[in-house]
């Protein structure tokens, strides 16, 4: 019985990794998670880090800072962006009204 081709996922989503299938020892290519923190700062402050998938972090910080509390309603947000001095990209900001 033949294996299904998979369909490729998001570049961002998953990193190819090379597995041995059992039994026989077959070494095919696979996809695995790509996970990476993401620290979350509140108007230049780091306030948590989390693991995630990566993508959408603007969208998973503020559902983040909503369900802890943190944030009382969507509406507070000014704006979402990546901190300034983080060459990796795993930091955003959200910035809050006063």
């Amino acid at each position: 019985m033949s294996r299904p081709v998979l369909p490729q996922p998001p570049p961002y989503s998953a990193v190819p990794v090379t597995v041995v299938r059992l039994p026989g020892g077959r070494e095919e290519r696979d996809f695995v998670a790509a996970e990476e923190p993401l620290e979350i700062r509140i108007n230049g402050v780091a306030v948590a880090v989390t693991m995630r998938t990566p993508g959408h972090d603007e969208e998973l910080a503020v559902g983040f800072l909503l369900t802890e509390g943190l944030l009382k309603r969507p509406a507070d947000v000014v704006a979402v962006r990546p901190y300034p001095r983080n060459e990796l990209g795993n930091v955003v900001d959200v910035l809050l009204s006063p």
